[in-house]
């Protein structure tokens, strides 16, 4: 129970500097006027619902589980068709004055189902099959929107499942054998055949690629960009009235960098120790009846902080991975918040149907 106080606590801290963030993202452009507002309503509403998931009965979340990502890939097949380009990519369903993304939702379906399939006694070759076939048909209709960062999410969420199985080691060595030459063939036809490259995976897919072999070759205006703020903001920052570098998508992609130029670098310190301090304690209450839920959970978290940070200070490419809680952004923060509720709510929860 303290862990779980704990929990909420921490990410009430994480909302302040969140809200530092997108407060300070009106001085870069004048469409982020509205960023402020806009999220202290979404962590409202994320908060409302952290306390109702943590008060009723979620076991039929996971009863009902199959259902939820049916649900999912169908909102994901909707928003290829109907769903509002925004940056090039097509991820957005926009209803009224409410907009979200499909994509970010999928990863509660794929956790909630992982975790049903994997209660189940399978052998290796069954589960390998059936839960490679559950995050591929959602990675391929997010792939086709584009949101390369979530499908990369989704394949962080099934590593997580894996590692639990615990299954025979030939499995892992063939798994890294077979993603080796698949990924070695893939660079060679997007270096040597780019015909073919952009006649199998599109033009739009093509650009992305462009933006990683930027990353390699040390160049890219957003990073150039994002590198200069962090580098002038000094120990204690510039404030969130003074940004001195522009860089597109400062309040989501590039959030962290954002954070260091508003508190500096002794305010970036407490802001990874508080974050640390919340995986810590994600960790604290694992058991063997919740860790298939919460175990990916934390692998989730671990991976967005760590390749946000890690994009933003150029040692990764650029990919549209947002930092958690932090980001601006509704859906990504619900999402979130939805699984927070789920795991101070878990005690509860039976993964048989």
């Amino acid at each position: 129970m303290k862990n779980k106080k704990m929990i909420v606590i921490l990410i009430f801290c994480l909302m302040l500097f969140s809200l530092i963030n997108n407060y300070s993202a009106r001085y870069i452009l004048p469409s982020y006027n509205n960023y402020f507002i806009k999220e202290l309503m979404w962590y409202f509403i994320s908060f409302l619902v952290i306390f109702i998931l943590s008060k009723i009965n979620i076991d039929v979340l996971f009863k009902k589980s199959f259902y939820i990502y049916l649900l999912g890939n169908l909102l994901l097949l909707l928003t290829i068709f109907i769903g509002t380009n925004i940056n090039g990519s097509t991820s957005w369903i926009i209803i009224g004055p409410v907009s979200f993304q499909a994509s970010e939702f999928m990863k509660i379906a794929l956790i909630l189902y992982l975790c049903t399939i994997s209660s189940k006694e399978l052998s290796d070759f069954k589960y390998i099959l059936i839960t490679l076939l559950i995050v591929l048909i959602p990675s391929f209709l997010t792939f086709l929107e584009p949101d390369t960062g979530a499908v990369m999410i989704y394949f962080v969420i099934y590593i997580a499942f894996l590692i639990m199985r615990k299954l025979n080691k030939w499995w892992y060595i063939s798994a890294i054998g077979f993603i080796f030459i698949i990924s070695i063939s893939f660079f060679i036809i997007y270096y040597y055949y780019q015909d073919l490259f952009i006649n199998i995976f599109g033009t739009s897919f093509f650009y992305r690629m462009d933006r990683i072999t930027d990353f390699i070759n040390g160049d890219g205006y957003q990073l150039n960009k994002a590198l200069i703020s962090i580098g002038s903001s000094g120990l204690f920052g510039r404030g969130i009235r003074n940004i001195p570098e522009y860089f597109p998508e400062a309040p989501t992609d590039f959030a962290f960098a954002l954070l260091i130029n508003n508190i500096g670098y002794l305010g970036i310190m407490l802001f990874i120790f508080i974050y640390s301090l919340l995986i810590y304690n994600i960790i604290k209450i694992i058991n063997d009846k919740n860790k298939l839920f919460i175990f990916p959970v934390v692998g989730l978290l671990l991976f967005q902080f760590t390749i946000n940070i890690l994009m933003n200070i150029g040692l990764f490419p650029v990919i549209g991975i947002t930092l958690p809680f932090i980001s601006y952004g509704g859906s990504n923060l619900l999402s979130y918040m939805i699984i927070i509720g789920l795991i101070l709510n878990i005690k509860k929860v039976s993964f048989d149907t």
